[in-house]
């Protein structure tokens, strides 16, 4: 038994917002890294963060969250695959 799967969003949106989406998790994912070994740069003045190991970990959980939703943009973009061009849904 098919699913009968709507799209949420267009097919344009859900591609653009996948592509973002991986910049940011590229980003954070090396924002973390670079925060986890407190590196001069980032943790060395006065006004950086205290806790670097702290922000370290927000940036992985942020990762995660756009991880979710590039899953979502991504299976909104198989869906669209799925219908013909201009077919109303």
């Amino acid at each position: 038994m098919p699913l009968n799967i709507k799209p949420v969003v267009g097919a344009g949106l859900a591609s653009c917002c996948t592509i973002f989406s991986i910049l940011g998790i590229v980003i954070l994912l090396t924002l973390g890294s670079f925060f986890g070994k407190h590196v001069e740069g980032l943790t060395g003045s006065t006004k950086d963060p205290e806790n670097p190991d702290h922000v370290a970990k927000m940036c992985y959980v942020a990762a995660i969250m756009y991880g979710g939703f590039m899953v979502f943009c991504g299976l909104q973009m198989a869906v669209h695959r799925r219908y013909p061009r201009g077919v109303q849904l």
